[in-house]
């Protein structure tokens, strides 16, 4: 019997030790609290634990800036504890981690108790935008938010998942992603909390974009040939020192075509007859004549006060003559600049602007008026048959690195639009903050046919590289297009071109090397060309302007007269698709080549508007003589 006894000890004692050391190994594991989080301000309120592996004798550790504090909790379960926490807790916006603690040491995994603020915040978005007509899916808000928060699209409340106190999800509607906007997007915590700051979410413009690997200095777009010229530099190797010649919809090099030594600075007369490159290597202007090319005059710019040849900072051509043009010439080292010479054909005119400090930049107004520019100084000209002659400079009205005009305005890349017929500046453009010496600042195209702004680069609107909309007359932003693909890159040299088409030149370093540049070509019909009425009208051509042309000429201008246009409105003539600029609802201008009229006969011309509505209107008969 004594033997049994003994047994049944050993058995017992081996049973309880064997428990011990369970005890002792197992690890509890906190599955979920509730609630997650409280608003700074709450009275004192009891955390539920739920989990695994819990037991009597259990704490709760708090992390502290001084390390874990033991909290006295009670034990429900081996699945629940409570907590409850004083309202000294919840005096800040703050952070708790929880652990639970067995008598032996051992942790549980770690949660995360918030107090929150009554406001909201939104910090980012994933995806950062979403392109027009896409597919909905669900988009991430990261922020600080309370279980029960909502999401407003432009103020309207959409269906939100709460997935955790720094994540929420929505899902837009269909109709919600059909055109490009830059949307207002807030965030409601439950009762009593409020909402948060409107944050910007972009639906951008549907692009198309293609890349040309050229180290083009500068492009130019030829409205007739419908191509695009880009001046290479001679460490382009076989190819260097020409134009090449792009399709810009294809990004098909179609030739190249030696220019000179080192071209940059291209200048394109308004019929497309002449070409006009600046030369740095020899301190020239080289004119070409299309479309083959060909050497005409070249004319030395001379050589500077400072020594070594003068070159062409800024290049332009009349806007009514191809045989005058102007140059503002400097040195190829930093921030020298010499004078505006003014030239018909090879023979420079008496009236030079040589006292004038300094110009980076000129653009022609019309063929009496141009403007120079240069470090937050715009000085208008007066162009003659003698020259031209500086008038009094405005400083400080218009900033930035450069300039644009359009329909009697000048237009600085800092944001500012500035009458020059009043000397008062009408509004400016948010573009944001810029860096130091003109780097940031965006490139800009404004189009008044469309009261259009463009802004390419990176804007308050747009989180990475791409192109922001504006309305030109209100000054606000309206929808974006991203390029963040481009993001690191530099853009200059932005241009329109066809009806629907930008153009510019990139350039990065890349681990201080400086990466091969790019033209980049983008259509959207959406960006370049914005919406007409709800429902466009059926165009009604009526007339021409010339009503006729003789065979055998150059290329030319037809105006098209009539009514119902709409903005992205086309030309075709005998079925080709020919480059088409909207004026007005009763005015195109169509940019006919000289292949077009190289022998006599009759052109059928039709005009489209394009959806919603719109359509062909009747055929009109073009007579070339």
């Amino acid at each position: 019997m004594a033997a049994k006894g003994s047994f049944c000890f050993l058995t017992l004692f081996v049973f309880l030790v064997a428990a011990a050391a369970t005890a002792k190994t197992t690890t509890p594991f906190i599955t979920s609290i509730s609630p997650e989080a409280v608003y700074v301000g709450s009275p004192a309120t009891t955390i539920t634990f739920t989990g695994t592996g819990f037991a009597s004798g259990d704490v709760i550790c708090i992390y502290t800036q001084y390390g874990c504090d033991s909290l006295a909790a009670s034990y429900v379960s081996p699945t629940e504890f409570t907590l409850q926490l004083p309202s000294s807790f919840f005096t800040y916006v703050e952070e708790f981690a929880f652990n639970i603690v067995t008598p032996t040491g051992i942790y549980s995994n770690e949660v995360v108790f918030n107090v929150e603020s009554l406001t909201p915040s939104i910090g980012s978005f994933s995806p950062a935008s979403v392109i027009e007509g896409s597919t909905p899916a669900p988009i991430t808000v990261n922020g600080t938010f309370m279980s029960g928060a909502t999401v407003q699209w432009n103020g309207v409340t959409l269906p939100t998942t709460f997935v955790s106190p720094s994540q929420l999800q929505f899902t837009p509607a269909k109709g919600n992603l059909s055109k490009a906007g830059i949307i207002q997007i807030t965030v409601t915590n439950p009762s009593p909390g409020e909402s948060s700051l409107s944050t910007n979410f972009d639906v951008t413009y549907k692009t198309t974009v293609t890349t040309v690997d050229l180290p083009a200095n500068d492009i130019v777009y030829d409205p007739y040939a419908q191509l695009i010229y880009a001046s290479l530099p001679s460490s382009y190797g076989t190819n260097g020192n020409s134009i090449a010649v792009v399709e810009p919809k294809t990004g098909k090099i179609k030739g190249y075509y030696f220019a000179g030594s080192e071209p940059h600075q291209l200048a394109l007369s308004s019929d497309s007859q002449y070409l006009y490159v600046g030369l740095n290597g020899n301190g020239s202007v080289q004119r070409l004549i299309l479309p083959n090319f060909t050497p005409d005059i070249d004319v030395s710019l001379g050589i500077s006060s400072s020594g070594g040849p003068n070159v062409a900072n800024s290049l332009q051509v009349s806007p009514a003559s191809d045989h005058s043009w102007v140059v503002s010439t400097g040195t190829t080292n930093c921030c020298y600049y010499d004078a505006i010479y003014f030239y018909t054909d090879a023979t420079q005119l008496p009236d030079s602007v040589t006292n004038y400090s300094s110009t980076y930049q000129i653009i022609f107004a019309n063929s009496s008026t141009l403007y120079a520019y240069d470090n937050n100084s715009l000085t208008p000209v007066t162009v003659s048959s003698n020259g031209g002659t500086a008038g009094t400079p405005w400083s400080n009205l218009v900033e930035g690195s450069s300039i644009a005009y359009a329909d009697g305005l000048i237009y600085g890349n800092e944001g500012e639009a500035f009458n020059p017929a009043t000397g008062l500046l009408l509004g400016t453009y948010d573009f944001g903050s810029q860096e130091c010496c003109g780097y940031g600042y965006p490139q800009i195209l404004p189009d008044a046919p469309f009261n259009r702004m463009l802004a390419l680069g990176t804007t308050p609107f747009l989180s990475a590289l791409g192109i922001t909309s504006y309305s030109l007359d209100e000054f606000t932003p309206q929808a974006t297009a991203s390029l963040a693909q481009f993001a690191g890159y530099t853009p200059s040299n932005f241009i329109f071109w066809g009806s629907d088409g930008v153009a510019f030149v990139t350039e990065t370093t890349i681990e201080n090397e400086l990466a091969p540049l790019q033209i980049v070509t983008l259509t959207s019909s959406d960006l370049v060309t914005p919406e007409g009425t709800p429902k466009n009208p059926k165009p009604a051509p009526v007339s021409f302007s010339p009503s006729s042309i003789t065979h055998g000429g150059w290329n030319f201008l037809l105006t098209v007269n009539g009514t119902g246009f709409a903005p992205g409105a086309s030309v075709t003539w005998n079925g080709a698709a020919l480059t088409t600029a909207y004026v007005s609802p009763t005015q195109l201008n169509v940019y006919v080549p000289y292949t077009d009229i190289a022998s006599a006969g009759t052109a059928s011309i039709v005009v489209s508007n394009p959806i919603p509505g719109g359509g062909k209107a009747a055929a009109l008969t073009f007579t070339v003589n």
